[in-house]
């Protein structure tokens, strides 16, 4: 008998979500004369100190204002990345956009991000990292003594900092930690008590152990989840960093204990772009994926059972500059996917099978499947049949599969459970 895990209704909203994106101001643009990793460390307080960054045109709401036209649902704005560089005005240094001359001083880019989302209708989150931090030398290309007096005290900055972040912003629909957490058995900060205090319902990507909402790292940075993508896992724990690619992290256990869904990340430009495409720099605007490629890695991601993260690479002037990019996309996007040729909503399954029909013999480009997933993932296995004839089988729906055809016309699809654990439940399957 398999055991099915099942998602909380955090995660079932989040599912629904489907498309996000990443917002990231990353300080060490300004400083593209200087290679390695010096970003991690110490380094970063003269090379990118405060007071000689001029992000004058600096607007969170033009940036969220962009996700909303891509159709994003929600925005995750990287509030401090590996620098240390802080996006608020947080108490615990002066190393943030506050120390700058954006705003005349003591801006706060994390409270005008939270009302962009409020004004343009996207749910927030925040990305922290906090197994590295360039201001206070804590580099994670490095071994670490969690027990040394100099990583005690830095322990006690990040729950500082998250406390202020978690604390002051409202309710937050995803954190991000880069890289995972160390737990506070082996010295980390105990973030877990701090997230059930301030933010208990939050999405926590690669978080803390035991966290009932977590999600996990896809396995790439390619805007590519695999073609089975199980939204359960066996790992326990979301610690991949996303250096490199880790195939099994994407594609998890059906029979898996924990209910983890995949995130798919991924840069709005592409990895020979300055920072891997996460950051910016001029000159590479045609570095940036076209609509075309970026509609296939939302079939891939989105459509394998995944949520789809794009990533915001904002420029020197604190402007995001590929709005462009965003605007096509998005019509793209409700073009192909905005009006179903036939839908079935709560499709009955007779002998586990179910069909959807077209008013006239015609071209199909995509069959898409959603399964009812508050009890849990339940298919295992299925085939697609187009006026009786097989067409495509595969493994895994799970909250949406989208599944492309080239050439294909037909008049009816014929969806055949094969494998099941327990009975299966369909949410919809629509056409187009």
């Amino acid at each position: 008998m398999h055991y099915i895990a099942k998602p909380t209704k955090q995660q079932l909203a989040w599912h629904d979500m489907e498309l996000g994106v990443l917002i990231h101001f990353c300080p060490e643009m300004y400083r593209p004369d200087l290679k390695g990793d010096w970003y991690k460390t110490s380094a970063v307080r003269e090379a990118i100190a405060p007071h000689t960054i001029h992000p004058k045109n600096l607007d969170p709401e033009q940036w969220v204002r962009s996700a909303a036209e891509l159709g994003a649902k929600y925005a995750v704005l990287v509030a401090k990345h590996v620098t240390g560089f802080a996006m608020w005005d947080t108490k615990v240094n002066d190393f943030s956009i506050a120390h700058t001359d954006w705003r005349g001083g003591g801006g706060d880019a994390c409270r005008e991000f939270i009302a962009a989302c409020e004004k343009y209708g996207l749910k927030p989150g925040f990305y922290y990292s906090t197994v590295c931090n360039g201001y206070y030398n804590i580099n994670d290309n490095l071994p670490q003594d969690t027990q040394s007096e100099a990583y005690r005290a830095y322990v006690k900055c990040v729950e500082a900092q998250v406390c202020e972040l978690w604390s002051n912003y409202g309710e937050l629909v995803e954190i991000w930690f880069d890289g995972g957490v160390i737990p506070p058995e082996r010295g980390g900060p105990d973030l877990t008590e701090l997230l059930h205090r301030y933010q208990p319902d939050a999405i926590c990507f690669q978080g803390p152990r035991g966290w009932a909402h977590n999600v996990r790292w896809v396995g790439n940075e390619d805007g590519l989840a695999p073609e089975n993508c199980w939204a359960t896992t066996n790992a326990g724990e979301t610690l991949f960093d996303g250096t490199a690619p880790n195939e099994q992290a994407g594609v998890g256990d059906p029979d898996g204990k924990y209910y983890q869904p995949a995130e798919t990340d991924m840069p709005n430009r592409t990895h020979a772009a300055f920072g891997g495409g996460w950051s910016w720099q001029p000159g590479e605007e045609h570095l940036c994926y076209t609509p075309e490629q970026l509609l296939d890695c939302y079939i891939r991601s989105v459509g394998r059972n995944s949520n789809l993260l794009l990533g915001m690479a904002i420029g020197k002037d604190g402007v995001f500059q590929d709005e462009e990019q965003f605007r096509s996309f998005g019509k793209l996007l409700r073009e192909t996917f905005g009006s179903p040729k036939a839908y079935s909503a709560a499709p009955t399954l007779s002998d586990r099978r179910c069909a959807v029909t077209l008013d006239r013999e015609q071209a199909v480009k995509y069959l898409v499947i959603r399964e009812d997933i508050r009890e849990g993932q339940r298919v295992r296995a299925f085939r697609v049949f187009a006026d009786g004839k097989q067409v495509y089988e595969s493994e895994c729906i799970g909250h949406k599969r989208i599944i492309p055809f080239a050439g294909l016309t037909a008049r009816s699809l014929t969806l055949e459970i094969v494998e099941a654990a327990g009975e299966p439940v369909l949410r919809d399957i629509s056409v187009y």
